[in-house]
């Protein structure tokens, strides 16, 4: 019996052909695997389906073929397999990014997103690359709507490091989880990568988890029996079952999430309000509103009836409250140098605290660790967080300072009639 319990693996396997036999052995234990350094060409992506029949495939190439031969070792690349009889309805997502590729698999009424990353080398000079991925990702998550979602790959983020800082501070920023630190402990002995050179040990490979799929991981761990490459596989088991049902149609489409509340101008009130008109006459007021007119009736079929048509009103408001709000141009939106309403009081003084510590880290000369890089990390933190909040309530705030304004008309109308 489906206990919907399944697990998912993530492997730097630096060269897909030459750790062939560990991959395929991976697929008897996992039933979805990123991998990263595939070392694949443009040209060579379908050699993943031929690593096992159950398994479908989806994969990008690093290596640029249009400029003619190439030079040196392959290098990057990543892929995701996924086996088929377990999900047999994938739809790859497109990403524009070969260090990025997703898959979103619909499973009944519990929809998933799971994506693989591969990152640059941790160093001051790939941070911008490194930042540019997470970017990537969020905007992935973004688009698609999907609450449950799952990256893995690759990230050269080891605990102290400075990718690891980057890292954190993202997923503080996006309310995600880096769910094998978080269950191992990041004082734990875990590794996932032994250098060639020099034997050292790091903890490079990751994966990140959204608020909604965090409690779905019920196992992780490292296997450490493998040779094939200079990475361990991370796998990490989940329940599906766990994660929260996607609200149904009805329901979804009952609460439209375009709606802005706020001031609105005398144009918008009097289009609003001719939308309203022609929506709810075009309802349907069935003759069991008419007929039965019990206040105890417990017909099913009537209470139904009555939930359609709340439904039907509930839509009819929201599409006239979408229809009638005249929206800014959208150069305007656009514009970096617009004013974010409530910066002086909210985001100012973060972002002045942010700008001085990372002056001070500046004089400093860089330092990737100690008590003035951490310093300047957690005054970005705070400053993002600030500025996000900021960003996402600007109707609300500009509502505040309305009503704010509202009273004190109030205040010093009723303090002149007082005083006359």
């Amino acid at each position: 019996m489906d206990n919907g319990v399944y697990a998912m693996t993530t492997f730097n396997c630096k060269n897909i052909k030459r750790s062939l036999e560990c991959i395929r052995d991976l697929c008897r234990h996992s039933d979805i695997i990123a991998l990263q350094e595939t070392w694949l060409l443009p040209s060579e992506i379908s050699y993943l389906g031929s690593i096992e029949a159950d398994f479908g495939y989806t994969g990008t190439s690093a290596m640029d073929t249009s400029e003619g031969m190439l030079r040196g070792r392959p290098y990057g690349g990543v892929a995701l397999l996924w086996r088929r009889s377990v999900f047999n309805n994938v739809i790859v997502l497109p990403c524009n990014n070969s260090r990025v590729c997703a898959i979103k698999i619909i499973t009944s009424d519990r929809p998933i997103i799971v994506v693989c990353v591969y990152m640059p080398t941790d160093s001051q000079d790939n941070l911008p690359v490194f930042t540019d991925c997470l970017s990537v990702v969020s905007a992935i998550v973004d688009e698609y709507g999907i609450e449950s979602v799952y990256i893995l790959g690759d990230f050269n983020a080891h605990p102290y490091s400075i990718f690891y800082y980057e890292l954190l501070n993202y997923c503080y920023d996006q309310r995600w989880s880096c769910i094998d630190v978080e269950l191992l402990g990041p004082h734990s002995d875990t590794y996932t990568f032994v250098s060639e050179a020099h034997g050292s040990r790091r903890w490079l490979d990751h994966c990140l988890v959204t608020d909604a799929a965090r409690h779905s991981i019920s196992k992780v761990y490292i296997m450490y029996d493998v040779l094939w490459s200079d990475h361990y596989p991370l796998i990490l088991h989940f329940n599906i079952k766990i994660i929260s049902k996607k609200l149904s149609s009805i329901q979804s489409n009952s609460v439209n999430n375009n709606v802005r509340w706020g001031q609105r101008s005398e144009e918008e009130i009097l289009l609003y309000q001719s939308e309203c008109n022609k929506r709810l006459k075009s309802i349907d007021f069935t003759e069991i509103f008419t007929d039965c007119a019990g206040c105890y009736c417990d017909r099913p079929n009537h209470q139904g009836a009555i939930d359609i048509l709340y439904n039907n009103i509930v839509i009819s408001l929201s599409e006239a409250a979408v229809t009638s709000r005249k929206y800014p141009n959208k150069n305007k939106i656009n514009d970096r140098n617009q004013n974010i309403i409530g910066w002086n009081k909210h985001v100012k003084p973060a972002h002045s605290e942010a700008r001085l510590r990372f002056r001070i880290w500046l004089l400093h000369g860089k330092p990737e660790s100690g008590r003035v890089y951490n310093d300047m990390c957690e005054s970005r933190k705070i400053f993002k967080s600030r500025l996000k909040w900021c960003q996402n309530h600007q109707d609300l705030i500009k509502m505040e300072k309305l009503a704010t304004c509202h009273d004190k008309k109030i205040s010093f109308r009723f303090g002149k009639k007082q005083r006359g």
